[in-house]
């Protein structure tokens, strides 16, 4: 399937811009704004192994949401103030569900994660989700689907 979609919100100015996808890839821009957002800590106090970050998200296509997202950051490794998190994500669309999953340097962008599975129209989902300007405004995901 060779489909692309174009997504902005509308309080951002501007388009966004995708490059057409291979032939048989599923190429999706999605902006995120941030809905709820919680950190547990457990263990010491402060920063440490087992810390949990909790988020979800509202998903928009052409200054619409179509839908939302939810995911967890486990801390794994720190190192400093410098958090290495294992981080679970799960996209819900109007066409199916989408999941992701990597590890993160927490603070770092982009953030790259494989294309675990899906449902629906994803439900032979592969490929990867890259995510920008983590936790502002302008927060995108860009998921490339490709065929297995």
């Amino acid at each position: 399937m060779r489909k692309a979609v174009w997504v902005g919100v509308s309080v951002l100015v501007g388009a966004v811009v995708v490059a057409a996808p291979a032939a048989g890839t599923t190429d999706l821009t999605l902006q995120v704004g941030n809905d709820q957002f919680a950190t547990i800590d457990v263990g010491a106090p402060g920063l440490s192994v087992g810390d949990s970050y909790v988020y979800s998200d509202k998903l928009s296509r052409n200054g619409t949401v179509v839908g939302d997202d939810g995911g967890t950051c486990q801390v794994t490794h720190v190192s400093g103030t410098t958090a290495t998190t294992n981080c679970v994500l799960s996209l819900r669309l109007p066409e199916g569900q989408i999941t992701a999953q990597a590890l993160w340097v927490r603070g770092t962008s982009p953030l790259r994660m494989a294309i675990t599975g899906g449902t629906g129209v994803y439900r032979d989902a592969s490929g990867e989700l890259v995510a920008t300007d983590i936790q502002t405004p302008k927060e995108t995901y860009r998921v490339t689907i490709t065929p297995k």
